[in-house]
């Protein structure tokens, strides 16, 4: 068989397992609507800070060496006594060298000092994704082999 016959082939295969495993036979019934509203987890590496000070709608913190922090970055209270029971939101509305400040969205209790902000880090973008760059080169060399088997 020639190479043009086999990557024909292997397309053919390939095109036929994506639409076979895309058809959705076996669909899960949704309920009509949630009990309870669905939150959102707090990623397991969000960055643990100590609260300083806490005002009547702001809670102050030490940033420390986080350079990623900025103002609009969302933030979570939780209470370490309580296995990490979320307490509060909040609204990351300024920040300079070594403090930052957060204004309290929502809250569940009242945020006290004895508890911990938790700082998901912002997303990547996708240009420095390690992951995207290998894709692209496989990608490519894929794509010359395959042009060079055609011809």
């Amino acid at each position: 068989m020639s190479a043009a016959v086999l990557v024909r082939r292997a397309t053919l295969v390939f095109v036929a397992l994506v639409t076979v495993s895309g058809s959705g036979c076996r669909r899960r019934e949704r309920p009509a609507a949630p009990l309870m509203p669905v939150l959102p987890r707090i990623p397991r590496d969000a960055a643990r800070f100590e609260i300083d000070a806490v005002d009547d709608s702001t809670a102050t913190f030490r940033v420390f060496e986080s350079r990623w922090l900025r103002a609009g970055l969302s933030a979570y209270v939780v209470d370490p006594a309580h296995r990490d029971a979320l307490v509060a939101r909040l609204t990351i509305f300024r920040r300079d060298s070594t403090t930052a400040t957060a204004l309290v969205t929502s809250q569940v209790t009242r945020v006290t000092t004895e508890h911990f902000l938790l700082v998901p880090p912002p997303p990547t973008p996708w240009w420095r994704v390690k992951r995207f760059w290998i894709g692209t080169v496989v990608g490519g060399v894929v794509g010359a082999g395959t042009a060079a088997a055609i011809r």
